[in-house]
């Protein structure tokens, strides 16, 4: 184990990349297009399967960093990575089949939740003014003010992508995504996440019913004019023409009391705060999770594999690294079901309003 800032972190074991890019890249088309014969397609996974676990190494150094500096900013913060899951990863190249897993910005992901604004633009300017730091920001993708502003989905947040650059040459040149999010916008993903996760619907790509989209984009604008940022566009009437209109949706759909309905059994086997190498498996039609706390990260990666290689479209595994794992259900609240900050947000705004509160 390794302590930062009073925080135990596992020694991450090395899965070093065994194939060159341009091999990933065509392991990736095949993949994507399903044209290969069965053993080909089961080597072009093994393939993409080492160079996403490849990922590990750059993402913890990187994540060490920004937990630092994001302790920095409000000793509260939420600071949680992760591997992109294998079957997202797949299932990305299907529904895309002329890309490759090589042009990926978040095969490895941090993600930091604050309580505010000011925080997510505090962090932001201090890894952005990071000029010597070797694991450099190439792009900085701003969804909360107005380059570009919101995602028409809704989605609001700020993505930072890094490139590794340090001191292990095997890993330079690939790429780590970081997300920093409020709390509020943090609820809302979660909330179209949970959809997705319980429901099987597709919201976080734009497919599914088009009035839950609205209405989930109805919520990030009323989110947005709370927190001050640019709103979405496509949703920038007035308050009461959002929440009437809001409200008239969530009479129709009963969004919130479907997402209070998605409740989870959670199997927590967690007997330590100081461990953090974990393994999170969903069983969707039961609502049954079961968090695994492992020894090493090496053991997490061997259950992620077993799990992974199952093929059971009800099984959702993922495999988490977290400094504290009294944070962890803040951190991946989708897999616990919990919207409770945005069903409140939702309904108090429904009750508030004076369109509703004089019917």
């Amino acid at each position: 184990m390794r302590r930062v800032q009073g925080y135990c972190l596992p020694v991450v074991k090395r899965v070093v990349p065994e194939h060159s890019k341009s091999a990933v890249g065509r392991a990736s088309k095949l993949v994507g297009k399903g044209n290969g014969t069965a053993a080909e397609l089961e080597e072009a996974r093994a393939v993409l399967s080492n160079f996403r676990s490849a990922h590990a190494f750059p993402l913890n150094a990187v994540t060490v960093t920004v937990r630092q500096k994001a302790l920095a900013v409000n000793s509260n913060a939420v600071v949680a990575q992760r591997l992109k899951r294998l079957p997202t990863i797949l299932d990305k190249l299907t529904r895309i089949p002329t890309m490759s897993v090589t042009t990926m910005h978040d095969l490895g992901g941090c993600r930091v939740v604050f309580e505010a604004v000011s925080e997510v633009d505090s962090l932001v300017e201090v890894l952005r003014d990071l000029t010597r730091a070797r694991n450099r920001v190439t792009r900085v993708y701003d969804y909360l003010h107005e380059d570009p502003g919101p995602k028409k989905s809704g989605y609001r947040g700020v993505h930072l992508a890094y490139e590794y650059g340090a001191s292990k040459k095997e890993y330079h040149g690939l790429r780590i995504e970081l997300q920093v999010r409020t709390q509020l916008q943090h609820a809302w993903a979660t909330a179209v996440e949970t959809m997705d996760l319980f429901s099987g619907s597709e919201l976080k790509y734009g497919k599914g019913d088009p009035e839950v989209i609205r209405f989930f984009v109805l919520v990030s604008s009323l989110m947005a004019r709370q927190e001050g940022t640019s709103p979405v566009p496509g949703a920038e009437q007035s308050d009461e023409d959002l929440l009437d209109e809001l409200a008239r949706l969530e009479a129709r759909l009963g969004i919130v009391g479907r997402l209070r309905g998605y409740a989870a059994i959670v199997n927590n086997h967690a007997t330590s705060d100081r461990r953090n190498a974990l393994t999170l498996e969903l069983q969707r039609k039961e609502g049954e999770l079961t968090v695994t706390v492992h020894e090493s990260m090496a053991d997490a990666e061997a259950r992620l594999t077993e799990l992974e290689s199952r093929n059971d479209d009800d099984l959702d595994a993922v495999l988490v690294n977290i400094a504290r794992i009294s944070q962890l259900q803040a951190a991946y609240p989708n897999y616990y079901a919990d919207t409770s900050m945005f069903t409140t947000f939702v309904k108090s705004r429904i009750k508030g309003s004076s369109r509703n509160a004089a019917r």
